[in-house]
């Protein structure tokens, strides 16, 4: 006879330490990105120059051109960078969500419908930018815009 395998119990101390972690992680971030470089305390920010004209701008989420194509390029990849992380986060907790369900299919189908809207979204974000190169670019014919 094979042995009885013994019930997971779901009490919350899971979410609780989930949400420690994440929220410790967040906080390490934060003080990451936002306290300036050494080698920026004494420059006002501006690291490149074009005569009189400062053209790059060290931040607190990195370099950022101050031309405008280049801009718009940084901000589509700092958005999408963002997007996908995002998405693997909630693909992540659909997956362990769907791990603890312990077989129940009101769960199950909870963490399904999790995962499809997860991928969902994230592929609507990575199509928008396809739609909007194709009407920038390719329709409306806008110099430099290539994000």
């Amino acid at each position: 006879m094979l042995a009885k395998v013994p019930k997971l119990t779901y009490d919350g101390r899971v979410k609780k330490a989930f949400v420690f972690v994440l929220s410790i992680l967040t906080l390490f971030a934060l003080g990451y990105f936002s306290f300036p470089k050494a080698y920026a305390l004494s420059s006002p920010g501006c690291l490149k120059f074009e005569g009189e004209k400062c053209i790059l701008v060290d931040t607190a989420i990195g370099k950022i051109s101050t031309e405008p194509q280049k801009f718009v390029q940084g901000i589509f990849g700092i958005v999408l960078g963002i997007a996908g992380g995002i998405a693997l986060i909630l693909v992540m907790l659909a997956g362990y969500r769907f791990m603890a369900s312990q077989g129940d299919p009101e769960k199950i189908n909870d963490a399904r419908q999790q995962l499809i809207s997860a991928i969902v979204g994230l592929l609507f974000i990575i199509f928008s930018f396809v739609i909007l190169q194709v009407i920038g670019v390719d329709i409306l014919k806008i110099p430099g815009f290539n994000p």
